[in-house]
């Protein structure tokens, strides 16, 4: 009893564990997967293909795609259990079925083995061969490769072929992650299988099973016959026919081919009507061109025969219809043989040949002997040699006529090909027959048994349909026998077991308990009490597990509880606690903060902004300094007037500045006078840029004469000013000019002595005052050259006396030098006075200075 409480309660554990499973699994959205499948493909548009195959694998791909989109919808012919999406499975090359990977592993490792064992039974001790009842050796049986097949095509496969691992479809990927957004045990990329037929492209779907849709390239080519311009079709329409008529000779020689474009030399028959005679020449009919040689009408069902007689006028030709003589006319019965063959002569045919008395000596039927009795008319008789004959098992021996078979009473114990029921054969010979008895074995249905002929090996699936209908009863499906319970059927109809919860129904007819509702709540949140819509998924009936109670075990491992509403996730627009932003936070979480930026109220002073991190004010929409913001400590930022460099004395205040008082000491433009004048009246920029600069000239102008000269040396006449000295052309002042020997002399004004005129002319006196200087001259550099000579000499006397050989008595020399100048006293003063000026110049300028 204990061990039968066990096994329910594992059995209920997993019928629970296999429907919360199925029903966890959810449904995918077909029409995105599918559109994403087909979006490398381009369907045919606008006509058909014109081939049926065509429409038939894309019939085919979609019911693969169906069947492994809808979890459970497929079904394992081996197991007779559902395929599931998460499931390893494996798909035939040839049939494409899939098939779960253990089961079609254990379906290969089974069928090789029960193959095996086979042909090890079959075989026995007879790997060496044996001698049949004749004495002839038989070579052992060829020993079949071992393989397995398909379950459901047969196909063979070759022992290296079994699957080993979890592939996709296209076998690129292994093991292959399920995705909600991906076709089931697919990798997700583009398939790339040679088409079928061969046409040199590859698949542009993405990994699918089934088998791949016709090829959607598109090619440049030209009809059947090459006669139209090439044009673009579909790789699988490439033989297309322009509808233009072949007229080729045909090879009757007389007409031309009526068909539509076709391959060239590929032209039908000569479908044209013409009398022609059959080959004997003796009847004549209306036939095609193609079939010109026949034959005469049939009677009955045979051929009208020749008939010609022979030239022994007994015999006739018993051939069929044909052209030319009939056997050169000589009847071929003339050339007679005897009964044994030996002997061979011309008589007439209508003479009978008698035998020729030697030994018949023809092989009897035993196939080893002749025959001994002398040449005689119709069949040999039955060997009577008598030989020692094994019998068709070869276990026993006896002596008998060689023509008649030895048969023993042993029945043959081998078992047969079935590998279950001995042979009960008498006498068999290795040569066992099949087996004829029905399997009878239990299908795998539970309901049916195999009515197979005695097989080896698992029994193939049921072949019954059963007819299930959905819960509503509107939808029906057939189903292979045994799947009633655990096939899944597609219902288009709503469900129509009341809601749990407060929503309408909205999913289709279904197996067991609902779905949990996938909708949204919709209700007014009350838990958080902000007044608004609950958005989450509806919590009105969630199953939720029970505790485990060991006094009072349940049936049922859960319950449906209402949870309370989530927290509220509505987006709120939240602003900061400074008023610088509005951010979007959840509901719940939608309390003002502080938004960490700086304040940037602006303060009092109007030129600087709090610094602050973002606080609490009493009114956040004024961007004016409020309480608690902080205080300007700043200096005044105003720029001053250009040229003004003293700063403001008050702290940092709105514009404008109060005007600079500091008073400015300066020198004048001609710098004797010191100026003394305020900084914003000197540097005060109202009126034009000439009114600035004009009066900032008259703070700098002394009013005094300038000292500065002209270019003519002359002082200048304007007031104390900056720059050059103005209108220096206008100089009047008097110039004096000379001659040549400055003897004439002249007052001019100032301009006629710019304009050119800078000497006099000499006249006759000043030629003859000239000649007299001259002559003066010439007269000073003569006695300046005596008076030169005259101190040579005495120089050189009184070398002479002091180095000489006597001692001369020194005599008193006198120095003639040149005679005293006088005191040129006008040029003295001049100079003096000249002296004077620059000092006086000198001192006024310290004066001016200081």
């Amino acid at each position: 009893m204990c061990n039968v409480a066990k096994v329910e309660k594992i059995a209920q554990k997993l019928v629970y564990a296999y429907a919360s499973s199925s029903e966890d699994e959810g449904e995918l959205d077909e029409k995105q997967i599918l559109d994403q499948l087909y979006k490398h493909y381009q369907p045919t548009s606008g006509r058909s293909s014109g081939k049926p195959g065509s429409d038939k694998d894309v019939a085919r791909t979609t019911t693969f795609l169906e069947n492994t989109l809808h979890s459970g919808a497929a079904t394992c012919l081996i197991c007779i259990g559902s395929i599931r999406r998460v499931e390893p499975i494996w798909s035939c090359e040839s049939c494409y079925c899939f098939f779960h990977l253990n089961c079609i592993q254990r379906w290969a490792n089974d069928s090789m083995m029960q193959m095996k064992v086979r042909a090890e039974q079959q075989n026995g001790n007879q790997n060496q061969g044996h001698y049949n009842h004749l004495g002839e050796f038989v070579p052992p049986k060829r020993q079949k490769s071992l393989h397995w097949c398909c379950p459901q095509c047969r196909r063979d496969y070759q022992p290296a072929e079994k699957p080993t691992q979890y592939n996709c479809f296209c076998g690129k990927e292994e093991n292959p992650q399920s995705q909600p957004f991906l076709v089931p045990h697919s990798c997700g990329e583009i398939c790339k299988k040679l088409l079928q037929p061969k046409c040199g492209h590859d698949c542009k779907l993405l990994c699918h099973p089934g088998p791949c849709p016709p090829c959607a390239q598109q090619a440049q080519v030209s009809c059947l016959c090459g006669k139209s311009t090439p044009r673009s079709m579909r790789c699988i329409d490439k033989q297309w026919k322009c509808q233009q008529t072949c007229k080729e000779l045909l090879a009757c020689g007389k007409h031309r081919c009526s068909q539509v474009c076709h391959r060239p030399g590929q032209c039908p028959p000569c479908s044209s009507k013409s009398n022609q005679p059959c080959e004997c020449k003796r009847e004549s009919k209306v036939v095609s061109c193609s079939d010109r040689k026949w034959k005469c009408t049939m009677i009955g069902e045979m051929f009208q025969i020749c008939g010609a007689t022979f030239a022994c006028g007994l015999h006739t030709c018993e051939k069929v219809c044909h052209a030319g003589p009939c056997g050169g006319g000589e009847c071929p019965l003339e050339v007679k043989t005897c009964p044994c063959g030996k002997n061979s002569q011309m008589r007439p045919c209508n003479e009978a040949v008698e035998t020729c008395g030697d030994t018949c000596q023809k092989l009897l039927s035993c196939g080893q002997h002749s025959c001994t009795q002398r040449c005689h008319r119709g069949n040999c008789i039955s060997c009577p040699v008598r030989t020692k004959k094994k019998c068709r098992c070869g276990l026993h021996e006896k002596e008998l006529p060689c023509s008649k078979e030895h048969t023993c009473e042993t029945k043959c114990k081998q078992m047969r090909d079935c590998g279950k029921h001995a042979c009960n054969r008498k006498c068999c010979g290795d040569q066992c027959p099949p087996c004829e008895k029905i399997c009878g074995k239990q299908l795998s249905c539970n309901k049916h048994k195999c009515q197979s002929v005695c097989h080896n090996g698992p029994c193939y699936p049921c072949k019954l349909e059963s007819q299930i209908n959905c819960r509503c009863g509107k939808t029906r499906r057939s189903v292979p026998c045994g799947r009633e319970k655990s096939a899944r059927i597609v219902c288009l109809e709503l469900c129509r077991i009341s809601a749990k919860c407060h929503h309408a129904i909205k999913h289709r007819c279904h197996k067991g308990e609902c779905p949990p509702c996938g909708q949204v709540c919709a209700l007014p949140n009350s838990d958080s009490g902000c007044g608004h819509i609950c958005k989450a998924r509806c919590h009105e009936a969630v199953r939720v597990n029970r505790p485990a109670d060991a006094a009072r075990p349940q049936t049922k491992k859960y319950e449906y509880k209402s949870l309370p509403h989530p927290r509220c996730e509505e987006s709120v627009s939240v602003t900061c606690i400074g008023g610088h932003e509005v951010a979007t936070w959840p509901c719940w979480n939608s309390k003002p903060t502080s938004c960490q930026r700086k304040c940037s109220r602006k303060l009092n002073c109007g030129n600087h902004k709090c610094s602050l991190v973002c606080h609490s004010v009493s009114n956040p929409q004024d961007m004016q300094q409020q309480a608690g913001c902080a205080t300007c400590e700043e200096g005044c930022i105003i720029p001053r007037p250009t040229g003004c460099a003293h700063a403001c004395p008050k702290g940092c205040h709105p514009p404008p500045c109060t005007p600079c008082g500091f008073v400015i000491k300066s020198k004048c433009h001609c710098g004797l006078t010191q100026l003394v004048y305020k900084c914003s009246e000197y540097f005060d920029e109202a009126g034009t840029v000439q009114e600035i600069i004009d009066r900032r000239e008259r703070f700098r102008s002394c009013g005094n004469r300038c000292l500065k000269n002209y270019p003519c040396a002359h002082r200048c006449m304007s007031i104390c000013h900056s720059g050059k000295c103005p209108s220096p052309d206008l100089c009047r002042k008097k110039v004096r000019i000379f001659c040549a020997c400055k003897r004439l002399k002249q007052e001019i004004a100032c301009d006629k002595h710019r304009a050119g005129q800078t000497s006099l002319e000499c006249d006759s006196s000043c030629v003859a005052e000239l000649s007299r200087a001259q002559a003066a001259e010439q007269q000073h550099l003569e006695q300046k050259r005596r008076n030169e000579e005259e101190r040579n000499r005495l120089e050189l006397e009184k070398f002479e006396q002091k180095f000489g050989k006597r001692k001369h008595k020194e005599r008193r020399t006198i120095d003639v030098g040149p005679p005293k100048s006088k005191i040129n006293w006008e040029q003295t003063a001049i100079y003096v006075a000249s002296v004077m000026i620059v000092l006086g110049a000198i001192a006024v300028a310290f004066y001016a200075d200081s």
